[in-house]
């Protein structure tokens, strides 16, 4: 990309509130092919609807295919911190965009065998490891490719990263549809099928964007020695994306042990099984709404996405307490599952604008990658700490209250970020020492 979306939200000053335009014809492609490339494989969080005729299938109890889903979790991550970064430096975006889809598709085809073999090997296999590694890739890809869209940089990240979000809400009644005409294989071997049809259409979108070489920088050479302000920068990065990786862990922490169980928390607090039903729908709608939200204010707001950071967690805090305190109240409950994934999502979009601020696009997945491990820590141990707290008291007050503990923390975190150069301040420091030492 030529110019980072901060840039140009300050050389298009007034006209972007009214009539955003992108800086070439061929940007648009680009931006609508990593919106749909989440949304393709956004489609990893419809795990839930094949749960049920999965365990009639199979046999199996639900407890055993949960752990399909954590080694889902544990690929998504782990594609986003190494195998993500190590493709980006190397290939076109285009190529990895289509070989995600593909992947995505085998590993569909190869978890429907489950049912032909009575065995659940092949979803650990196709859908936790292969699909799991796709969606991943395919979501630092996206992630990397949104500054191509004519908005702010927050907001751009923000309208990406929601179409994940979307994936999971238009791709449901796909594959309710599909269990109602065929068994569960074969509704998995016809969602692996579209995956693999989408994956020339994805090349194509990508070709027309201009995305002709690799967006993300090679490793840097440790041989080569670092200058005095190259030292002092990572010297400031390091504590910064380590308070990140705090900030986010502890944040999306509070807003998992709710969203993991957003059915039976309300259930819990009184509502029908109609209304508890209905809380993903919210949960869903709520994270989109806050990622775009927060991207917006990341552009928009003084102190930019470190403040988005500091505040977005309080949000989510008075309405976790409020649950917590009133056990029985069904409107407390549907506040705290708003407002823990308004919160949930606000953090996913400013802890990469935050990111990509301080290291610039170049070195963007790769500093990226590591903080987003927390996202990855927190994906497993809070659902489960909820479970705990909810097996021990047989309700969900402790669990509400430690995530509101975990929202307090979290701002704390935030708080402590000392502030620092953009890329673009510290690659000017760094040019200008460079030449005043040639």
């Amino acid at each position: 990309m030529k110019t980072s979306g901060r840039q140009r939200d300050e050389n298009r000053k007034g006209l972007l509130r009214f009539a955003p335009r992108f800086e070439t014809e061929k940007e648009p492609f680009a931006f609508f092919g990593a919106i749909s490339l989440n949304v393709l494989l956004g489609s990893v969080y419809c795990w839930s609807c094949f749960l049920v005729p999965l365990e009639q299938a199979l046999g199996v109890g639900r407890g055993v295919l949960s752990w399909v889903f954590s080694v889902t979790t544990v690929a998504f991550t782990v594609a986003v911190a190494k195998l993500g970064p190590a493709l980006y430096s190397r290939l076109k975006p285009k190529t990895i965009a289509a070989a995600a889809a593909a992947t995505a598709g085998i590993g569909m085809l190869v978890a429907a065998q489950a049912v032909t073999v009575v065995s659940v090997t092949p979803l650990f296999v196709g859908y936790g490891a292969m699909f799991g590694a796709a969606a991943g890739v395919g979501y630092g890809l996206s992630v990397q490719i949104s500054t191509a869209a004519p908005f702010g940089e927050g907001l751009s990240v923000g309208l990406v990263t929601s179409a994940r979000a979307a994936g999971a809400f238009i791709f449901v009644p796909v594959v309710r549809y599909l269990l109602d005409v065929a068994d569960v294989g074969g509704a998995m071997a016809a969602m692996g099928a579209l995956m693999l049809a989408a994956a020339a259409p994805l090349y194509s979108t990508l070709s027309a964007g201009g995305l002709d070489a690799p967006l993300a920088s090679p490793r840097r050479d440790a041989s080569v020695a670092l200058s005095d302000e190259e030292r002092n920068r990572d010297a400031q990065l390091k504590p910064a994306m380590v308070t990140l990786w705090a900030t986010l862990g502890l944040g999306v922490s509070a807003g998992l042990m709710v969203i993991s169980h957003a059915a039976t928390l309300l259930y819990s607090h009184g509502a029908s099984i109609g209304v508890a039903t209905a809380g993903v729908s919210v949960v869903s709608m709520c994270t989109s709404l806050g990622r775009v939200a927060g991207g917006y204010a990341c552009d928009r707001e003084k102190g930019g996405p470190a403040k988005v950071l500091r505040l977005a967690p309080l949000v989510a805090a008075p309405a976790l307490l409020w649950a917590s305190l009133a056990a029985q109240s069904v409107p407390a409950a549907q506040c705290a599952l708003a407002f823990a994934s308004l919160t949930y999502g606000a953090l996913g979009t400013a802890v990469p604008t935050e990111v990509r601020r301080r290291v610039g696009a170049g070195n963007f997945a790769r500093a990226y990658g590591k903080v987003y491990t927390a996202w990855g820590v927190a994906g497993l141990a809070a659902p489960a700490a909820a479970g705990v707290l909810y097996d021990a008291a047989g309700n969900y007050v402790a669990a509400l209250a430690a995530a509101t503990g975990l929202c307090l923390l979290s701002a704390l975190a935030a708080a402590s970020l000392k502030p620092g150069r953009s890329h673009e301040e510290w690659e000017e420091t760094i040019r200008a020492q460079a030449d005043a030492s040639a």
